[in-house]
């Protein structure tokens, strides 16, 4: 029996953007709880020095934090391309709609519980939590790479 339903709209290509925005997050976390730190005395000019520049003059607790939260942008920074290059090769190998949306959201609810997880934790033995939460959110869009990688060897291009 045919489906009436409308097909899915693909949230694929848009959720591109939305995942370089997402991975700037931490990156506002960071500035914002620096600039309370410092009295918005941090160098705006040399933003990438800041971190060195103030771990003598702030508790080492904030420090650690701050740089944590540091990490998790770059991270985010890191990953992104691999998530672009899995949406658009999903969608060039015509992959379901609905499996590159699913892979999408997925994505995005692993790489915020991966954010949360390396801003929040300060306990080594804790921190594999983290890194299970880092692998599973590539293997999100590794396996779409995977997919669509089996998908265009089967069929002429």
């Amino acid at each position: 029996m045919t489906s009436t339903l409308p097909s899915p709209y693909n949230w694929s290509l848009q959720a591109i953007p939305a995942a370089f925005v997402f991975g700037i997050v931490p990156h506002g976390y960071y500035f914002t709880s620096l600039m309370i730190a410092t009295r918005n005395q941090m160098s705006n000019s040399m933003p990438r020095t800041n971190l060195d520049t103030w771990k003598s003059k702030l508790p080492a607790a904030t420090w650690n934090q701050l740089t944590r939260a540091r990490g998790a942008h770059i991270n985010s920074m890191e990953v992104f391309p691999l998530f672009a290059a899995a949406m658009v090769a999903g969608n060039v190998a015509k992959l379901p709609t609905e499996d590159l949306n699913k892979a999408a959201l997925t994505f995005f609810g692993t790489r915020a519980l991966y954010m949360a997880l390396y801003i929040g934790i300060k306990s080594d033995t804790l921190a594999y939590t983290r890194t299970a939460a880092y692998a599973w959110s590539i293997s999100v869009p590794i396996a779409i790479l995977w997919q669509a990688g089996s998908r265009l060897s089967e069929v002429d291009v």
